[in-house]
């Protein structure tokens, strides 16, 4: 779980995604990640959040989808999806004050129900950018990066890996070809950092130890992607 605190001040924040959900082929991430920008923060259960909220009259629906590049009709009906998943992730109730979506982030964790655990954090400019304009796949690939490895420390993982954590077989090319094409647009956009190292093993086979080229990763912090954003404007 990243731990980075959700809220610094108002132009510096950060917004919980779930990863526990990062394998359903269903969990619409893109419509997700909207909503969570227009969230509030939920209420405290034994002083730990474990969810936000939005009411849908007081948001543009219209103009959330505009966003996305889909209909209203589409996302209308991706959220309903999402309401449908087993993992719980998103919530639609009926209040005095209207709907409410409920985003369910984060799960209790199974030794201690004060700690909530299964998301990430991201700062709000950065999932803006990443729900706007990157295809669902790249960003799963990242949200599941950001549970594997940080901002200091460089973590090996294989494409196969990646693949499966985000509801793809690894059995497929295509489908690793997808995470190899994920990776360099989130390097080349300054989300994350990687490294290729030979790593020796030995080959009983061989009588010798042989080099397996691995891949590295470490994810870029919010100075450094929003200094390589700051040439563009």
């Amino acid at each position: 779980m990243d731990t980075k605190v959700l809220l610094d001040d108002k132009n510096n924040y950060y917004l919980p995604m779930p990863t526990y959900c990062l394998q359903e082929k269903m969990f619409y991430i893109r419509e997700y990640g909207a909503l969570m920008l227009y969230s509030n923060g939920g209420s405290k259960i034994l002083h730990t959040d474990r969810n936000r909220y939005l009411y849908k009259n007081k948001i543009n629906i219209q103009e959330i989808a505009k966003q996305l590049g889909i209909s209203k009709r589409t996302l209308e009906r991706n959220i309903k999806n999402l309401e449908k998943l087993d993992c719980k992730v998103l919530e639609i109730e009926n209040t005095k004050n209207g709907i409410v979506y409920r985003l369910n982030y984060g799960l209790p964790s199974i030794y201690n129900e004060l700690e909530v655990n299964k998301y990430i954090t991201i700062h709000f400019k950065m999932l803006r950018e990443l729900i706007n304009c990157l295809k669902p796949n790249v960003i799963k690939t990242y949200c599941l990066l950001k549970v594997i490895t940080d901002e200091k420390e460089f973590k090996a993982a294989s494409n196969s890996f990646l693949a499966e954590g985000i509801g793809l077989s690894s059995k497929s090319k295509n489908n690793l070809d997808v995470i190899t094409s994920s990776v360099k647009i989130l390097e080349k956009l300054k989300y994350i950092e990687t490294k290729k190292e030979n790593i020796f093993k030995f080959d009983k086979e061989k009588g010798r130890e042989v080099p397996t080229l691995k891949k590295f990763y470490r994810i870029c912090n919010f100075e450094e992607w929003n200094n390589l954003n700051n040439k563009f404007d």
